[in-house]
């Protein structure tokens, strides 16, 4: 599949990349928008985790679910945010969502400016 990397801020590469693979508990979904966050352009914010696929805010159907995954099916189209909290913890249960440990623990991957991204199982569970 095809991703957008970043090198740096004047070297963004388009690199063929492995599909990544999903659990009994991911989604995979195929990227039809992603918007630009300002911390895509903060290049003391990214040039020490360089080379990595940017996109954290990406719309998207999804093209493959594991099979303990509910609520989800084949060709729903979602929105998928990068980070999840557990709602539960003293942080969240205090409205400090950014301080949850299992908010700095989920992410998509590879990144939202791919072809395709895996959902993790957190960012599945927490439904509208």
């Amino acid at each position: 599949m095809k991703a957008a990397v970043y090198y740096g801020q004047k070297d963004i590469r388009i690199e063929d990349l492995p599909t990544p693979n999903i659990s009994n508990n991911e989604a995979l979904v195929e990227m039809k928008a992603c918007g630009i966050c300002g911390s895509d352009m903060m290049e003391w914010y990214l040039k020490n985790r360089a080379p990595l696929v940017l996109g954290h805010e990406p719309a998207g159907v999804i093209a493959k679910k594991g099979s303990k995954v509910k609520d989800f099916d084949v060709g729903d189209k979602v929105f998928v945010h990068h980070h999840v909290a557990c709602l539960k913890c003293h942080y969240c249960l205090n409205g400090d969502y950014t301080l949850c440990e299992q908010f700095h623990n989920t992410h998509i991957e590879p990144g939202g400016f791919a072809e395709y991204f895996k959902v993790p199982a957190p960012n599945l569970r927490l439904t509208p």
